[in-house]
């Protein structure tokens, strides 16, 4: 229980930094609102399959302007701040806070992507439930990829480049089962292969957890 209320202490914490300096949650939120509408000026009466093109670039969206929000967990960490987490808490502790934060982040993100593709070019999703279940997933996995690439590009020197470079190759072949995945929720006849998908994306969730567990307890002590 002392490591339950420790990790959400640590989460509260992340929130009031955020709260305290919006600017790149604010950009993030931005660069959605635009990426839709660009979307939708290039979209309209140039596309016949208007529900593939608007799932391929809601997701280019989606990844593209959340990589910084999300990859900042430890990239905005100095290292006397590192020092004094090192000092009052266990390094799972501050993993799982960071996984935590980052996946509710992700998530509140991705809501406000869909609204914005909503509002702007409808909503052709026709499984919305199998739809949601594959966007926590995939954007679960990809936030989890994000926070652990950060704390690895925050030990070197120019952390903002490296945390992009290191970042898109891990998530390429989640992306691509995301994808693939969720075209099925705007097609009735393909949903009953869904949910092998959706497991698939599970399993690949828990091994990125796994191995973000085992290799973050060697970096901390470096």
């Amino acid at each position: 229980m002392n490591s339950i209320a420790k990790v959400i202490s640590l989460i509260k914490i992340e929130w009031a930094l955020d709260f305290k300096k919006p600017a790149i949650l604010a950009s993030a939120i931005l660069q959605m609102a635009v990426m839709s509408l660009l979307s939708m000026l290039s979209l309209m009466s140039h596309v016949t399959n208007m529900s593939r093109a608007w799932n391929s670039l809601f997701w280019i969206t989606l990844i593209f302007c959340t990589l910084q929000a999300i990859s900042k967990n430890f990239l905005t960490v100095s290292r006397n701040r590192w020092i004094y987490w090192n000092q009052v808490s266990a390094p799972t502790q501050i993993l799982w806070s960071k996984i935590i934060y980052g996946w509710s982040t992700m998530i509140i993100l991705t809501l406000i992507n869909l609204t914005f593709f909503s509002w702007f070019m409808g909503m052709p999703v026709i499984h919305l439930w199998a739809y949601f279940k594959i966007l926590i997933l995939v954007t679960g996995g990809i936030s989890t990829v994000f926070t652990f690439i950060g704390a690895i590009a925050s030990k070197a020197n120019q952390a903002g480049f490296l945390a992009p470079v290191l970042s898109l190759p891990v998530i390429l072949p989640l992306i691509l089962l995301g994808i693939k995945a969720s075209n099925k929720a705007f097609n009735p006849i393909l949903m009953s292969s869904v949910n092998k998908d959706i497991y698939m994306l599970t399993a690949l969730n828990g091994l990125i957890l796994v191995l973000s567990g085992i290799l973050f307890t060697s970096l901390w002590k470096e």
